[in-house]
C-alpha cells in the first residue's frame, strides 16, 4: 500500500448504505492512510462529521454538477451510494473521473452501486419467478433490456472502463437490504439507520389500517444484511488498493450481494403480526388492494408494482474474488423484523404527535 494518503470521495455519506460504508472507514486498520470527503446537504451533519469524525465536507446536492466534477476529479477512488437512476448525475462523476485521468495520469477507481431491482419482472405478486441471474453469467446481464431499471446508468459506467479506459469501475448490486444500521454515525444524527421496504409498509399499513398485498403476494427477492452490505465494500475497497489486478472490473466487474430468499407474503405476515400484537392494525390478515390501489399507499403505482416483483439472484463473484462471507441469513431478516417494526411505530407516532 502505497505511503501517501488515499483519496476516497464517498456520495451517500449520511445515508444508509453510504453511512454504513463510512463507518467501517472511520474503523478501518489503515484510517491514517485515508483522506475521505463526502458531500453533504445538511451543513450541520456537515460540522459534525467534520468536527466530532474528522470527515472532510463540502456542502452541495447532486444537482450541483460542476462542484461534483471537481470533487471526484480530486479523488482515486469514489464510492457512490447516493443514487444509480439519475444519468445526468452519472455523467457528472465520470467527467471527473475521465478529468483525473487525463490531467495526471492517474487511473481512479468507481464503486457505483446499483440494484438487483435491474432483474425484476411484471409479476404483480402473483407468480414466483424460476429465472435467477448470476453475477457470473456476463451475457445474460448484458442481454438485458437497455431501459430496464438502473441499466442506463450502470451502461454509462461501465463503458467508462470497458469501452474508453480511463477507470476501473465496479458495479455493486445489493438485494433487498434489510437490518437496523447501528453506530456512532447513527447515534449522532447522522446516518439514516433504515432501508425503504420495511418502513415504507409499516407507513401504509399504519395509513390503511392493515397490511396489503398484491395478487397473491409470492413473489420472491433474495436479500442482504446491511452489515454484510458494509463488509463487501470494505473488502472491494482493500483489494483495490492491495492487488487491483485481480478484481474484475468493467463488463466484469458486476457484484450481487446477496444471501437467501424470501417470499414477500412472509414478510408482510410478520409485519402484520406486529403491528396487530401492538394494536395498531385492526386485522392480521394481508387484505388485497384493489386495481390501482397500492399506488395511494405505496408511494406510487410504479414502485408499489417493484415491491411486487422477483428478483432472484446468485451472488458469486464477491464470495469467489473477495472472500466475502455474509453472515446474516434470510431467517434473521424474519426474526428482527419485529423490533425494527417497534422502533418505526415509535418514530411515526412523534412524526404525528400520538
Amino acid at each position: 500500500m502505497s505511503t501517501s494518503p488515499v483519496s476516497i470521495f464517498l456520495l451517500g455519506a449520511t445515508g444508509y448504505i453510504g453511512g454504513s460504508i463510512l463507518k467501517r472507514l472511520l474503523s478501518h486498520p489503515n484510517r491514517r492512510d485515508f483522506e475521505i470527503t463526502a458531500l453533504v446537504r445538511n451543513a450541520d451533519k456537515a460540522e459534525l462529521l467534520e468536527t466530532q469524525f474528522g470527515v472532510k465536507t463540502v456542502i452541495g446536492s447532486l444537482q450541483d454538477l460542476d462542484k461534483l466534477t471537481t470533487l471526484v476529479e480530486r479523488a482515486h477512488i469514489i464510492i457512490n451510494t447516493a443514487g444509480c437512476d439519475d444519468e445526468v448525475m452519472i455523467k457528472a462523476i465520470l467527467r471527473g473521473l475521465k478529468q483525473r485521468r487525463e490531467k495526471t495520469g492517474d487511473v481512479p477507481h468507481f464503486i457505483h452501486t446499483s440494484g438487483t431491482g435491474e432483474f425484476t419482472d411484471n409479476a404483480r405478486g402473483e407468480y414466483a419467478s424460476d429465472k435467477v441471474y448470476s453475477d457470473l453469467d456476463i451475457p445474460t446481464i448484458e442481454a438485458l433490456p437497455p431501459d430496464a431499471l438502473h441499466r442506463p446508468g450502470d451502461l454509462l459506467v461501465v463503458a467508462a472502463d470497458a469501452e474508453e479506459g480511463y477507470a476501473r469501475t465496479y458495479i455493486v448490486m445489493p438485494s433487498e437490504v434489510f437490518g437496523v444500521a447501528t453506530g456512532p454515525l447513527v447515534d449522532a444524527g447522522i446516518a439514516n439507520p433504515h432501508t425503504l421496504v420495511v418502513p415504507l409498509f409499516v407507513r401504509a399499513a399504519l395509513q390503511r389500517g392493515s397490511v396489503s398485498v398484491m395478487g397473491k403476494g409470492i413473489t420472491r427477492w433474495t436479500n442482504v444484511h446491511i452489515d454484510d452490505v458494509a463488509d463487501f465494500y470494505i473488502r472491494l475497497l482493500d483489494a483495490i488498493m492491495q492487488e487491483p489486478a485481480k478484481v474484475s472490473h468493467g463488463r466484469d466487474g458486476y457484484f450481487i450481494l446477496d444471501n437467501g430468499e424470501l417470499e414477500m407474503r412472509k414478510i408482510l405476515q410478520v409485519i402484520a403480526d406486529t403491528l396487530f400484537a401492538l394494536g395498531r392494525i385492526s386485522t392480521h390478515e394481508l387484505i388485497p388492494y384493489a386495481p390501482g390501489e397500492a399506488g395511494q399507499y405505496l408511494i406510487n403505482e410504479f414502485i408499489a408494482e417493484l415491491m411486487f416483483t422477483n428478483a432472484r439472484t446468485k451472488g458469486e463473484r464477491g464470495r469467489r474474488e473477495l472472500g466475502w462471507a455474509p453472515r446474516h441469513t434470510a431467517q434473521d431478516f424474519l426474526e428482527g423484523l419485529p423490533e425494527e417494526i417497534e422502533i418505526l411505530v415509535k418514530k411515526e407516532d412523534g412524526k404525528t404527535g400520538v
